[in-house]
């Protein structure tokens, strides 16, 4: 598909998953798809959707897996992302503008995937992150990190699962 991403798609407010990837969209991504209250999961890698993450989106609570990678994203990482707590995975890659830090991951206990490959993240590695017990897949490269990564990444229960 083609074009701009309809702004109507937010009116289907008992949507729970929304895949656009893969697909030759352009613009940026509409306001309105805040509106999708009960949206779980949202791919749209390789999609042509670029431009800021809205604000709206804000209201995406329930978001359970987000894949946006291979898009002209650019701005920061917004830190309401943080309030997805429910939040499983997370791909982010590949942002051309703005930076972030990774402030806004230190609830998101509950991640098992954490790729934010190339998306201008400034600053300290959390020092909590060996808290994140469920986390099978981090993916912080070609970032401009500091600091540290703690030897409780590195566990013995940890390795088991490999």
């Amino acid at each position: 598909m083609s074009g701009t991403l309809p702004a109507f798609i937010g009116n289907l407010t008992r949507l729970t998953y929304l895949s656009m990837g893969h697909n030759v969209f352009s613009g940026s991504l509409p306001k309105e798809l805040g509106n999708l209250k009960e949206l779980n999961f949202l791919y749209m890698d390789s999609s042509g959707v670029g431009g800021e993450i809205p604000s709206t989106f804000a209201n995406l609570q329930n978001m359970l897996i987000t894949w946006a990678f291979d898009c002209p994203l650019t701005g920061k990482i917004p830190d309401f992302i943080g309030n997805w707590t429910k939040l499983i995975a997370l791909r982010i890659t590949d942002i051309y503008s703005g930076s972030s830090s990774l402030d806004f991951i230190r609830n998101m206990t509950k991640l098992t995937e954490l790729s934010l490959r190339n998306a201008l993240i400034i600053g300290n590695i959390p020092s909590n992150i060996g808290e994140y017990l469920m986390l099978k897949t981090l993916d912080l490269s070609f970032n401009h990190l500091t600091g540290q990564i703690t030897s409780a990444l590195f566990s013995i229960d940890a390795l088991t699962d490999l």
